[in-house]
């Protein structure tokens, strides 16, 4: 309910809004931010329950729907109900601990942070209030009460109104703060804003408190400076005023002449607040906006956002040169659909060497039959990542093709092989939980990160071989045997009951979920929103079966293609809070009782009679081989744990930091082992870091750009691949994350940009599914198949086409999607 700063990242925007996330990640970034603490989104949801105000609101609002004169009537009564309000006395207690601990009877600044401000595409800034030299307990309550009620202020609604989103899914935190009593205060870009030069820094500075620069009730002082540190441009503002602490509020009072016509910062100050911008920019690795104040010579950073307003032609140019004369075939427009799956985000040039690892060996088997078949995103040195080239040709080795189509129809074979490789390889990733990644020396370090690339590449030829590509031969012929049973049926019906990765981590999830359920006081500590940490703590049957499923599932991974980006449950508990909320919170009943494997079996053995035994012995093996492929899989996502073990050492060893991300990720593979051989990063591996940073949010942009060469975004309707048959209409649910389960209804369509088995729980609820990528292999046609709801997949842009409640038509037999 109330959180320190240093408790809070920058992904926890749904708990502590914006400005709080900000906060708590600028603060983990050694920034120099004055001490304070968050009264979280969780506690202003409680305080309206408590109040019988929730109900109201989502009555109201559904009463009023989208008729913006009777929207903001309504919200004049929000305010009203929430400034005659009361915290529970638990409540009121916590912010009276917390604000104590800063200092007796301190003055603070309250600072609203909404839940869904300050994010990349949008900018809620300055729509919900902020009150300064706040100052006593009665004060501080009561200024948070007048921040819950401005969530509902009218520039608020209409705002969210316009710009589609869900009056209902925002919600807001509050921020406590340490006023600095700031000589100087103002706001710096890391980006000039004007001639949108990147590496241009523009400051803006006044007397004061910041409030005046913020505000625009004074025109600052600008300063140009180039991040090499050259101050080139100065303009002397007329700062006629300033606002500093008077005995109850803030006051604004004149500025003497001689002040008015001088610089405000001098050029040490400028250098301070230069190196707190590089600072800041590269930890985000994106422009910034960034307030900041100072006192007695020393910085204070109090607030960092990304600068949302940039548009520029001659990025736009930049990016269309990337992908100019790129004209994906049908055939590749097909794949990358499905590849999009496992590589939707831009990649770090290190992340990508992992991922062609993988993603080389479907090329290298090819080869071995004379094939070209060029599947693999391009990267260039500064780190931009592209389309495949779509080559395709045949060489000399084309005799050998027989031989090859030879070995992996061989399923017999292929078993035996794929019981041969997992063992070994079970037996080699195991052995790496012992190794004592903390106190490695960089020759460790580097013997271990080539053995771990070798066994990547090894891992994926042998799971592509023997495993994935048996399969796919023989798909199209077993989905033609089984129609003869049931027209709608493909080969995927083969993996009904199933005990696979999948299904196993479900299941586990499941059965947690019912045991909860036993414990009415650990369900209701869930669902309030209470932390992994704290439940793990608090509750010793709780910390029984998670410490089980652990055991078990633990290295299951957000994203399984990313070697670097990716977390495991291991590493990021809280994901399973997340799965478990909907399942927990949701009354639905088990779906009926569909056809079994067996029975499926029995239907076949009666219409093929003497061929069933060939055709059993066939289906057996495709069987284990998709066991296979999804174990395999989770041996290179354990694998990829220890990866980033040993990344995060080395980039302690060679840049004194473990923030890998802007550090050594920045390297290719072989030029960052050629550094380990070396010793240390020379002046070249350091200015690749620099620049393939810098490039980063370029890289972001282009591959987002290519994606809409795969994808039609244009028209009323979407057309994808069909998943899973069957046609529904219904409620639009978009979720970007596992933070944004809760939101998930029964009966609702599922739109997503992808999923795993993370997102399997959300099946149960979904009457439909809508993912941006994905294909007939992917995760969520598999489980939608399973769930009987139809699947529409690859439709490239559904998450940013719709919004929460549209109405949806999803056509799983055409593989189309229409808003309604």
């Amino acid at each position: 309910m109330v959180l320190d700063f240093i408790d809070i990242k920058k992904e926890d925007v749904s708990l502590a809004g914006g400005k709080g996330a900000n906060l708590g990640e600028l603060i983990s970034a050694n920034i120099n931010v004055p001490k304070g603490f968050v009264i979280t989104a969780d506690s202003y949801k409680t305080f309206l329950k408590e109040n019988g105000i929730e109900k109201i609101i989502r009555n109201k609002l559904i009463e009023v729907s989208g008729d913006e004169g009777q929207l903001l009537k309504a919200a004049d009564y929000f305010r009203e109900l929430i400034g005659s309000g009361n915290f529970s006395s638990e409540t009121k207690k916590l912010i009276e601990d917390k604000y104590k601990s800063l200092g007796e009877n301190i003055r603070v600044a309250i600072r609203s942070s909404a839940t869904a401000e300050d994010l990349p595409d949008a900018s809620f800034a300055g729509q919900q209030e902020s009150y300064l030299n706040v100052q006593g307990i009665d004060d501080v309550l009561s200024k948070i009460l007048k921040c819950y009620a401005s969530l509902w202020g009218n520039r608020a609604v209409s705002y969210r109104l316009h710009q589609g989103y869900d009056q209902t899914c925002v919600s807001i935190a509050v921020i406590v703060q340490e006023m600095v009593e700031s000589e100087k205060s103002g706001v710096l870009f890391t980006i000039n804003p004007l001639s949108q030069k990147a590496d241009e820094m523009q400051i803006n500075a006044s007397y004061g408190l910041g409030e005046s620069v913020v505000s625009g009730r004074v025109t600052p002082d600008s300063y140009i400076v180039r991040k090499t540190g050259k101050l080139i441009e100065t303009t002397i503002g007329s700062k006629e005023t300033k606002i500093v602490y008077g005995n109850k509020n803030t006051v604004e009072i004149a500025v003497n002449e001689e002040e008015r016509k001088k610089r405000v910062l001098d050029d040490n100050e400028i250098s301070g607040l230069l190196n707190c911008g590089l600072k800041i920019e590269k930890h985000y690795g994106i422009p910034m906006d960034i307030e900041w104040a100072i006192k007695d010579n020393k910085v204070y950073i109090l607030q960092a956002r990304a600068i949302t307003t940039l548009k520029n032609d001659d990025e736009k140019a930049l990016i269309d040169s990337y992908i100019k004369g790129t004209k994906p075939s049908k055939s590749m427009r097909k794949n990358m659909a499905f590849q999009l799956e496992k590589m939707p985000f831009a990649y770090r040039v290190l992340d990508y060497d992992f991922i062609m690892a993988i993603n080389d060996q479907k090329s290298k088997i090819f080869a071995e039959g004379g094939i070209i078949f060029d599947t693999d995103p391009q990267i260039d040195n500064d780190g931009i990542q592209t389309l495949p080239k779509g080559k395709k040709g045949i060489t000399k080795n084309i005799f050998h093709i027989f031989k090859v189509i030879k070995q992996i129809r061989d399923f017999n074979s292929c078993t035996k092989i794929c019981e041969k490789f997992m063992d070994r390889y079970e037996k080699d990733i195991s052995i790496l939980k012992s190794k004592d990644f903390e106190n490695m020396s960089l020759t460790e370090c580097r013997e271990f990160l080539e053995y771990s690339y070798k066994l990547t590449k090894d891992l994926s030829y042998d799971r592509f071989k023997y495993a994935l590509f048996p399969t796919m031969l023989v798909f199209d012929k077993y989905s033609k045997i089984l129609k003869k049973i049931n027209h709608d049926y493909t080969a995927f019906d083969l993996y009904k009951n199933l005990d696979n990765k999948t299904s196993t981590v479900n299941n586990d999830i499941s059965k947690i979920a019912g045991e909860i359920s036993k414990n009415n006081k650990l369900k209701k500590a869930i669902l309030s929103g209470e932390s992994y940490k704290n439940l793990y703590n608090e509750f010793d049957d709780f910390k029984s079966i998670t410490d089980d499923f652990f055991q078990k599932n633990g290295f299951k991974s957000d994203y399984n293609c990313y070697c670097l980006e990716a977390k495991t449950f291991i590493e990021d508990p809280d994901r399973l809070i997340n799965i478990l909320k909907p399942i927990l919170a949701s009354t639905f009943t088990k779906n009926e009782k569909k056809e079994s494997f067996d029975d499926l079996m029995l239907k076949l053995k009666s219409v093929y009679g003497d061929k069933y035994k060939h055709i059993e012995a066939d289906i057996n093996s495709l069987r284990y081989f998709h066991v296979v492929r999804e174990e395999s899989q989770y041996l290179w996502e354990s694998l990829f744990y220890y990866v980033r073990k040993c990344v995060t050492k080395v980039n302690m060893l060679l840049l004194k930091n473990e923030n890998y991300k802007t550090g050594i990720s920045n390297l290719f593979f072989n030029e960052l082992i050629e550094a380990m051989k070396r010793g240390y990063l020379n002046k070249k591996d350091l200015e690749n870091i620099k620049n393939r940073n810098e490039k980063f949010p370029l890289s972001i942009k282009v591959w987002q750009a290519s994606k809409l060469l795969i994808f039609d975004a244009k028209g009323d309707i979407l057309k994808g691949v069909s998943g899973s048959f069957g046609k529904v209409v219904g409620r639009a649910c978009i979720i970007h994350s596992p933070k944004e389960f809760y939101k998930m209804q029964k009966g609702d369509i599922l739109v997503c940009h992808l999923t795993d088995p993370e997102w399997t729980p959300l099946f149960k609820l979904a009457s439909a599914v809508v993912a941006d990528t994905g294909a007939a292999l992917s995760h969520a046609a598999i489980v939608a198949r399973e769930y009987g709801i139809p699947a529409v997949l690859g439709v490239g842009f559904a998450t940013t086409k719709y919004k929460d409640g549209d109405m949806l038509q999803v056509d799983g037999d055409e593989g189309t999607v229409r808003g309604l």
